[in-house]
Parts: structure tokens; C-alpha cells; sequence
């Protein structure tokens, strides 16, 4: 290690300094705490506050080096990549927890029990009660690629520590082989590695704490590093298969639509190609677990206003202004609890739909100049700009709900063309969307803990809305190497 930590520039130092702290903070927590569990088991104020504290501290280190990474890529950024993955690997769950639902609809799951149209099953599972009180009456949201992938974690019966051992194992040995096909690959690529290996966000919310949005990434990677005759069916595969894990990686379609395409005949077969994958594949996977089209539509019923809650930053920074304004002092923090009823709960919904539809349009906006720009004429890295573009901005205006994860669909596709106004973004969206999730570290009644989540939320919502016309509308062609494709060209 004092060999590597002398052959590693400053920026890498940090940036690794600040992994290896946010990993001894989830064990930290774990011990202080005494479970692994996240929600409904918070320490006290004062350990909650200097963890907290660490936390930032080694979120800003690991950002920051990241940054100068962004700005300056390594030549070599395989070694980085290998250490930062084998450091996230010890990470115990920090700032979600999500992954005890995952091996709750896991274990329910591999035994042929409903986990899509209803939670009446849930009880039954040795996890049930690591679950949140407020996720335990909702449907699986995960995909069938998904919860197959979490099988392996049943092998560790209802011992967290196998479970989650197992489940790495299944999850991160894949990741390791495809990095090192990807370093191979694209050898001379070293901001693709920068963006998507290197990136913080990735490591923390994928290897750290096991978002099964890492299956996704794992799955569309995949699919970019095909060429040849691979890339139409094997881009086809992979892309319906990721869908099949997680809703948004369906909004990478425009690039295994268009990608090698030359003509219009070329679109069409290569559009009837991923209809007809997903279709396959969509029954094949739903197969085991079918119940009828609430299988399909049940889990959608915990993502909007409906609901009772909400997550989109921005939309949420609306109600907060709209609360203030009323003078509502009878709001709780947490929508859920019995405190937010009666007509705080309906004027909620009504400001969030406003407000949602606000977002929609805004997104609509981003959409349209993406479209006038591929209709300009695009080349592989115009056409990957547009999607992971486009993912950006479906997941954080249109959708609503976000969570810091999502964004690591985009990842791969601004690895291959990301022009400096994005990377200016993506640094303060890393930062900021992540650190959302910190104030975890804290009892609810922690004199701090409206603080950190007012403070974090805004920012949050200042990067989603921040350089839009930048992002999206005053793009200069080179930025991103766009070539006019014209029927029979070549790319």
C-alpha cells in the first residue's frame, strides 16, 4: 500500500481517503448503533452528529479528488478503479435500507411467493422486521432481472452479514470482469473509467450499499462495449434485460435503437428488434412471478403524490416554500407519520401535481432541443451525449420520485461524451444528490436534522435546475463531436 500511495497523485489520494472513510463510518454506525439496520435504528444525537460530520468530511474528499480526476483523467485508471472497488466492497449499509427489502422480496421470491401486487406475504420472511415501518405494506419496485440477481443472498439465510456477503459475491465478481473487459476495450478512453468506475456516487450507492441499479449499469455497459454483429442483438438483450431490472433503464433506447444504424430501413429492424426482445424476455422473466397485470402496475402505486409522499427534490423545495407561506406550523417532517392528515395531506397533493406538471414541462423542454439536435445529424458520442442527456433529464424533472442512484444510468453514456458544462454538473449532482441521504446519521429528533435536510434538498434542487440552457439548449456541435449521418453514410 506504501508503494501505491506514493505512485498516486493528490487528487487520488483524496478521493481514495475519502472511500475508505465513508466505509469505516457504515461500520462505525453498525457498532454504534449494534444492527445493520438503517431505518427506525438511529444513534444518538451526539454520536449521530460526529458521524455525520465524518461523513461529510469524507464525502467533500472523495468529490473533490474525483473532480480533479473529471478534469484531468488519469492515464491509467485501472489500478484506481480495482482499489475503489475493493474499498466500497467493505462498506456495511450507511445511507440506505433498502437492501433488507431487497432479501425480503429475495427470499419471498425464490419460494414462488407474490411480492408484486400486494405485501400480505412479507411477514412470512426473516426479514420483515429489518424492513422500514413505511415500505412494509408496498409492492416489490424492483424488476424480475432484479430480484432473480438478489437469489443469491437466500443462501445466506436470515444472517445479514452472509446474506449481504453472498449477494457481493454474486454482484461484484460479475462487476470485476466487466471492468476489466471495458479497460480493455476502451483502452483509450480514460474519462469513460473516470466517470463511471472512478465516480463516487457509483462506487457508494452501487458496490457500497447495493443498489440493484448496479444489475442495470452492469447490463448496459455491457451493451456499449459490443461492436460488430454483436451490437443489434446483443445490444437488444442487454438493454431489455436492464429495463427488466429497474423501470428508468428503459430510457436509454434511443442509443440500442440508433447506434450503427445507417438508414431508415436499418431503424426500423433494429426498433422491431427491442420490441420483440423485451416481449420475450419480459415473459420469460415474469414468468415465475405472474399474477395477473397488477404484477405490472401494482409497484407504480408508491411512486407519485397518491401515495402520500414525495422525493423529488425540487418539487419538494415547492411545498416547503408553499407551507412557509401558509404558515402551517402543524407539519410534520415526515409525510407518513399521523401528523400529516387531513388537509395538509390534500394540499400536499395539490401542490405537489402542480408542481410536477411544472417539472414535466420543463422536461419537455430538454427533450425537444435533445430531438432537434440528433435530427441535425449525430455520430456515436452526439448520440450517447442525447441519451445519457435524456436520462438526466427524465429522472430528475420529469419523474416523481428521485433518489441519488438513478443517476448511474446516465453514467455510461457521458463516459463516452460528456462536454464541460456536464462535467461541471455532474461534479456539484454528485455532491449534492448523495448527500441527501446523510441526514440518516440522526435521531428524527436531532435539533440538526431539519437543518441537513433543508440544506441538502435545496442544493439538490439548485444542481437539477442549474446550467439548463447550458445543458441543454446552447450546446456547441463540437462539444460533443456531432457528424451529419445521412442515408447510406458511414459512421
Amino acid at each position: 500500500m506504501g508503494r501505491l500511495a506514493r505512485s498516486l497523485r493528490p487528487d487520488s489520494i483524496r478521493w481514495l481517503l475519502g472511500l475508505t472513510t465513508l466505509t469505516l463510518c457504515s461500520w462505525a454506525r453498525c457498532l454504534g448503533t449494534g444492527s445493520f439496520k438503517i431505518d427506525e435504528n438511529y444513534p444518538s444525537e451526539r454520536f449521530g452528529t460526529l458521524l455525520l460530520v465524518a461523513m461529510f468530511i469524507g464525502w467533500g474528499l472523495a468529490v473533490s479528488g474525483w473532480a480533479e480526476m473529471v478534469a484531468r483523467p488519469p492515464e491509467r485508471p485501472r489500478r484506481l478503479a480495482f482499489v475503489g472497488l475493493f474499498v466500497a466492497a467493505w462498506m456495511l449499509p450507511l445511507l440506505s435500507n433498502d437492501i433488507f427489502s431487497l432479501f425480503a422480496h429475495a427470499s419471498l421470491s425464490s419460494q414462488g411467493q407474490d411480492v408484486y401486487t400486494s405485501a400480505h406475504s412479507f411477514p412470512s420472511s426473516p426479514w420483515f422486521s429489518w424492513i422500514g415501518e413505511r415500505w412494509r405494506n408496498s409492492p416489490s419496485p424492483y424488476g424480475p432481472v432484479s430480484l432473480i440477481a438478489a437469489w443469491p443472498s437466500v443462501l445466506g439465510g436470515s444472517n445479514p452479514w452472509l446474506a449481504e456477503l453472498f449477494l457481493k459475491l454474486g454482484w461484484l465478481v460479475p462487476l470485476g470482469v466487466l471492468m476489466e473487459i471495458s479497460f480493455r476495450v476502451f483502452s483509450g478512453r480514460p474519462l469513460f473509467h473516470v466517470l463511471l468506475w472512478l465516480n463516487p456516487l457509483f462506487l457508494v450507492e452501487g458496490p457500497g450499499q447495493l443498489h440493484p441499479d448496479l444489475v442495470g449499469v452492469l447490463l448496459i455497459t455491457a451493451g456499449l462495449l459490443m461492436r460488430g454483429r454483436a451490437r443489434g442483438l446483443g445490444g437488444a438483450t442487454a438493454w431489455s434485460l436492464a429495463t427488466l431490472s429497474k423501470w428508468n433503464f428503459g430510457f436509454t433506447l434511443p442509443w440500442f435503437w440508433l447506434s450503427g444504424t445507417l438508414t431508415r430501413a436499418q431503424r426500423r429492424r433494429r426498433g422491431a428488434l427491442l420490441v420483440l426482445s423485451l416481449v420475450v424476455l419480459g415473459a420469460a422473466f415474469y414468468a415465475p412471478f405472474w399474477r395477473g397485470p397488477a404484477t405490472l402496475v401494482g409497484p407504480l402505486h408508491e411512486t407519485g403524490p397518491a401515495s402520500g409522499w414525495s422525493r423529488s427534490p425540487v418539487v419538494d423545495c415547492i411545498d416547503g416554500a408553499v407551507r412557509i407561506l401558509r404558515g402551517d406550523d402543524r407539519f410534520h417532517p415526515d409525510p407518513l407519520t399521523t401528523e400529516a392528515i387531513g388537509e395538509n395531506l390534500e394540499v400536499r397533493a395539490v401542490v405537489w401535481q402542480v408542481a410536477q406538471t411544472v417539472m414535466q414541462l420543463l422536461a419537455l423542454a430538454a427533450i425537444l432541443a435533445l430531438a432537434r439536435g440528433l435530427m441535425r445529424g449525430y455520430d456515436e458520442k452526439g448520440l450517447a451525449f442525447a441519451t445519457g442527456a435524456l436520462v438526466v433529464a427524465l429522472v430528475t424533472l420529469a419523474s416523481p420520485k428521485f433518489q441519488s442512484w438513478y443517476l448511474m444510468s446516465a453514467l455510461p453514456f457521458f463516459g463516452l461524451s460528456c462536454p464541460p458544462a456536464w462535467r461541471r454538473w455532474w461534479v456539484w449532482a454528485v455532491a449534492a444528490s448523495v448527500s441527501t441521504e446523510f441526514s440518516l446519521a440522526l435521531p428524527r429528533a436531532a435539533t440538526v436534522f431539519p437543518v441537513v435536510s433543508a440544506v441538502t434538498t435545496i442544493a439538490t434542487a439548485t444542481v437539477f435546475l442549474g446550467w439548463f440552457r447550458a445543458r441543454f439548449w446552447e450546446l456547441n456541435p463540437e462539444e460533443v463531436q456531432t457528424v451529419q449521418v445521412v442515408e447510406g453514410a458511414s459512421l
